[in-house]
Parts: structure tokens; sequence; C-alpha cells
């Protein structure tokens, strides 16, 4: 005590008792291993949660019950109305937004999974934008809609909820998948972009429509038509104007969208003419027949017309965002090896190719033990690194 009371004015560490500057050192351990791990912690808890919900997302179950506010907007561009459903989370400010497109269908951005996809993004604190591109919803493969992603992108920062976000990014599933990649790398937007995402993307569209026309092994027991046949199908209709005749045009463009939508098919009229037949045939056969020939006009038609304004080639080495990429090792429209290519192309992209998708539905496959925490993981680890970039 005489020691304590003799001791220099601010200098009360030289005498303070041992089990004191333990206690103190303990504690400033606590603090900086704390804050050390605050931000590791955050970003595994976001992982674990979003990856959780996207893999009850992709067994087709539904969340019915998160925190998220819906709106749908409307904004003029010139002669047109946009149109978007907004989510965003209930009980916070959401700290980042993405401009979220749908794959080409008739649904557009009322797609259940869409939807299902956006709540569970808003849950996690995001403001989720999904456009509904007319386009998409009239089976149309078409440049355009990069436009329309980049219009949305550019009104995020005014939508309610935007007031605290930071981060802004560009998402789309299947075509519009890398559609969001082209978009985000166009230079007008590239150094502002936050992230991109691209959900079961193309990289090479000719080598995937040569599959799609291709012919198949049929599937035991099904009369069905296999799930590429949706692309070929949309491929078709992007041709139908090289057809001469009007007449046989109009009614092919009939046949092609009652199959989109899987409705009846009509029957193939007496006045039909031999191309217009053709087409029909191509159209309707089954999956171990084809017609080479027909199908390969098709393409070169679409290679000198369309394709080019669709190739990412160009636009990848322009990304300077964050890119992930996300597929389906089952994807039975758009193969994996796709987005595989799309990673070698871009370099520094994140891939998750996850066995518990498909392109369209939950995958029926049989998983051992060992795929089954594999693809745990690998998901956990691609969420971790998506929170980095988003949170």
């Amino acid at each position: 005590m005489l020691l304590e009371a003799a001791a220099p004015k601010g200098r009360w560490d030289w005498v303070m008792p041992g089990h004191r500057k333990r206690k103190v050192g303990i504690l400033i351990g606590i603090l900086v291993v704390g804050a050390l791990l605050w931000t590791p912690l955050k970003h595994l808890s976001y992982a674990i949660r979003l990856g959780s919900s996207l893999q009850k997302l992709a067994s087709g179950a539904s969340e019915p019950n998160l925190a998220v506010i819906e709106t749908r907007i409307y904004r003029r561009n010139g002669t047109r109305e946009y149109e978007a459903l907004c989510y965003r989370p209930a009980q916070s400010p959401a700290i980042s937004a993405v401009v979220l497109a749908a794959g080409i269908s008739e649904l557009g951005c009322h797609h259940p999974r869409l939807v299902g996809l956006g709540r569970v993004l808003a849950d996690k604190g995001m403001l989720v934008i999904t456009p509904d591109i007319r386009e998409f919803r009239e089976f149309q493969i078409s440049a355009e809609a990069i436009d329309q992603m980049l219009f949305w992108y550019k009104q995020a920062s005014t939508l309610e909820g935007a007031e605290n976000v930071q981060k802004v990014g560009l998402a789309g599933i299947s075509f519009s998948g890398t559609l969001a990649l082209m978009a985000a790398a166009r230079p007008e937007i590239r150094d502002t972009v936050g992230f991109a995402v691209g959900i079961g993307s193309y990289c090479n569209l000719m080598r995937c429509t040569q599959e799609w026309f291709a012919a198949g092994s049929p599937a035991a027991g099904t009369d069905s038509y296999p799930t590429r046949f949706y692309a070929k199908w949309i491929v078709m209709l992007a041709a139908v104007d090289r057809i001469e005749a009007p007449r046989d045009r109009f009614f092919l463009s009939d046949v092609l969208h009652s199959l989109l939508l899987q409705k009846k098919i009509p029957a193939a009229p007496s006045n039909l003419t031999e191309e217009g037949l053709r087409w029909y045939k191509l159209a309707t056969m089954h999956e171990g027949e084809s017609d080479d020939a027909l199908s390969s006009k098709i393409q070169d038609y679409l290679k000198s017309r369309i394709f080019p304004k669709l190739d990412p080639e160009d636009a990848l080495g322009r990304l300077r965002c964050p890119v992930y990429l996300i597929h389906g090792a089952y994807d039975d429209l758009i193969p994996s090896r796709e987005s595989v290519e799309l990673k070698q192309r871009i370099g520094r992209a994140h891939l998750l190719v996850s066995p518990f998708l498909t392109h369209t539905h939950p995958t029926n496959t049989p998983l051992s033990l060992w795929q089954k925490t594999k693809a745990v993981f690998d998901t956990l680890a691609f969420c971790y690194r998506f929170s980095q970039a988003t949170m």
C-alpha cells in the first residue's frame, strides 16, 4: 500500500496487482479477437442462411413467411414504359441491390422460382429488382434486354429502400445470365458495378444450339419432349421469318408458341408447302429424330443476324467486378461446361456447379453421402465469397 501511494501519478500500471493485469489483458485479448472475427463470422452467418435458403429453393420448397416487402414499380424510358417487381427487407435497410432478370418464359418476372429467389435475397438484406422484360415473355432471343437491365441498374439508387445501398449488381438466369455479364461489362457502368451473377448461363450460343437440334437417345417410358427442345423451339421461332410463304410463317409461329406453352399442337393443314411441312416435322419430331440440313439453315440464318449480338466473347475480358457463376451439374438445357468455360474466359470468377440443380426443376439423381456433404460445403464457400462482395 505504501508503494502504491507513493507511485507517481499516471503510472498506476507499474504497480497494478498481477491478477488485475491478467484480467485486463484477457479482456483486451477478447476484444481484439472479437474485432478480428466479427467480419468473418458475419459472412459465415450470411453464407449459412443463404445457402440453406438456396438449397430449399432448389428442392422446390418455398419460404412463405419471409420478412419482405414486395412492390410493383413503373418507369418510362422514351416511348416505352418498363415494369419491375421489387423486393426489399422489411425489418432493416438494404445495404446492396441487384437487378435480377428472368430467363425466357411467358411468366417473366412472375415466374414462381424467380419470385422465390427474389424474396430469399431480400430477406438476406438486398434490394432486388426483377424487370418484366416483354421480349422474354414473347419468347424472343434479343440483345435489347441488355439495355433494359442497364436502365434498371441506373434506376436502382432512386427506388424506395435504396437509401443505404452501397453496391449494385447485375444478375440473370439462363439466357439472361450471360446478358447480365455483358451488361456489367458495358463501358458506361463497368467501373461502378458491384458484382455480376450468372445462373445457368451459356458461353457459346452456337454450340448450345447445335446440341438442341441434334438427335438424342429417347428417354424410356415417356412420350414427352425433352427439356432441351424448349430452347430448340425458341431458336426456330427466332428464325421463322426466313420461311418464304406468309401463310406458313403464321401457322408455324402458332405451332411453336403452342409447343412452348404446352398447349395442343395444331394439325398440319393440307395446303402447307414442302418447306412449311419440314419445319412442322422438325418442331414436332421426337428426341431420336433430326433434320440436320434444315437445322443448319436455321443456325446459319441466326448466325449472321442475331447471334453476333449475343456473343459474350468480347465482353468477358472487359468485366471489372467480382463475378459469380452458378450451374446445375445435371442441367438438361444448358450444359454446366458452359459456365466452366465462362470462368476460364473471365479468370477471376467464382464458380459453383451443384449436383442439387438441373435447369428447370429439382434433381432426382441419387447422391452419395460424400457428394451431398461436398455439395453443402461448396455451397457455403461460394455463399461466403458472395457475402464478401455484397454485404
